[in-house]
């Protein structure tokens, strides 16, 4: 965090709402992308951050500077998405067992990816970050979190057990049994992990375009073919148990849609929300 943001923040404390704004949007895409990324669902993340920011709002007058901003608002976010009520996808009781089978029926009613071009690319990229989204959601809350944050997000055991409240060593624990599922999954089934499987982005894309399952939220046009192209290329390059990893490392980067930024900022204009002061 630059010292320009630690000045928001600071004025923010007292009460100026420019600065306020300021925090929130240097905040609310992490903040977003963590949400989707355990959630699964783009309205259940929109409505979530929403959620969380309000929290960080009118809890600012409790930050002290006793940790990085970034990690107290993390701690903030990862309470409120480990605790919250289970969300659409969850209700589903997706497990590895059940996806594995809807991966193998899928290949059973294979229809061909008949686009091209740029659309191709977005159809081929939502459909692994799909499938990539759906393991996630397999994994129990606190491991879900534990590898987002960890191989995702890139924070260390003491940075994670700061914000999930738990020691160091129990992160490390959860991060390496949340790994390991995913990665017997993905051996079991990904084609991009490993090339014995059946199970390719071009066959699965087809099936699930008919079916409606594709909505193409994810990913940005401008970046799926770049993107992809080099998360593959990655893949090439490892061992076959490094790949799983590899795979949610070189992820999307989600942007907060635009009209989600406007509700915040009515919100924080709304004088419904008070910063206290220091």
């Amino acid at each position: 965090m630059d010292s320009s943001f630690e000045q928001y923040v600071r004025q923010a404390k007292k009460g100026n709402l420019q600065a306020l704004e300021e925090v929130i949007c240097g905040i609310q895409k992490q903040i977003y992308g963590l949400a989707l990324r355990m959630l699964d669902h783009q309205e259940d993340a929109e409505d979530e951050t929403q959620e969380i920011l309000i929290k960080v709002i009118t809890h600012l007058s409790n930050f002290r500077g006793e940790s990085a901003f970034g990690s107290w608002v993390y701690r903030i976010a990862c309470n409120h998405l480990v605790t919250v009520r289970k969300k659409r996808y969850e209700h589903m009781g997706f497990t590895f067992d059940l996806l594995e089978e809807s991966v193998f029926a899928e290949l059973e009613n294979m229809e061909p990816l008949t686009v091209s071009g740029p659309e191709r690319d977005v159809l081929l990229e939502e459909t692994r970050v799909g499938c990539m989204q759906g393991a996630l959601v397999c994994l129990e809350r606190k491991l879900r979190i534990v590898f987002i944050l960890g191989e995702q997000y890139g924070v260390t055991s003491k940075e994670g057990a700061f914000i999930l409240d738990i020691t160091p060593e129990l992160f490390r624990k959860r991060l390496s049994r949340g790994r390991k599922s995913l990665q017997n999954f993905m051996l079991k089934t990904c084609g991009l992990v490993n090339k014995k499987n059946a199970c390719r982005c071009n066959k699965q894309a087809g099936g699930l375009l008919k079916k409606g399952f594709i909505d193409m939220t994810f990913v940005k046009k401008k970046n799926a073919s770049k993107g992809r192209s080099e998360a593959v290329a990655h893949l090439q390059e490892l061992a076959e148990i490094d790949r799983t990893v590899a795979m949610y490392r070189h992820y999307p980067e989600y942007h907060t849609p635009e009209s989600f930024t406007l509700i915040l900022k009515d919100l924080i204009n709304s004088g419904k929300f008070n910063v206290l002061s220091e």
